[in-house]
């Protein structure tokens, strides 16, 4: 991960599979990010608002509010920050697009294929500030 100034950027990770967290935690946190978590969509928004994360992974399937919910809450409330989607959905790419998200990723995933993913969405994020 490029360094863009002295303090690691913040990441949360929204999913309601606590190991899953859990493994992307460590592994995020080795690659320079400050990694928080949120364990279902209402503490994900709660979270975005406290912290405000550089980027979220975002899982679709969530306890009470859905990946898709948090996502429209977002950008309703004029909250512009790099989203992953991930999730087992069939079709991901048909929903991540219905949702304007480009950046996805369906479960199982490779971890390097994150990294990259992220990676991306973090550098394209930055590039139209």
């Amino acid at each position: 991960m490029k360094k863009q100034n002295l303090e690691r950027p913040r990441i949360l990770i929204a999913d309601d599979e606590e190991n899953y967290r859990n493994l992307l935690t460590l592994i995020l946190d080795n690659q320079g990010w400050k990694v928080s978590q949120a364990s279902n969509g209402k503490e994900a928004i709660e979270k975005v608002l406290s912290l405000q994360p550089d980027l979220l992974i975002l899982d679709y399937r969530m306890p009470g509010l859905t990946g898709a919910q948090v996502y429209r809450y977002l950008q309703l409330n004029g909250i512009n920050l790099p989203v992953v989607l991930v999730s087992s959905e069939f079709e991901l790419q048909k929903l991540a697009s219905s949702l304007g998200i480009v950046h996805f990723l369906n479960k199982p995933f490779d971890i390097q294929d994150l990294l990259t993913m992220i990676q991306s969405a973090y550098d394209n994020f930055l590039i139209k500030q």
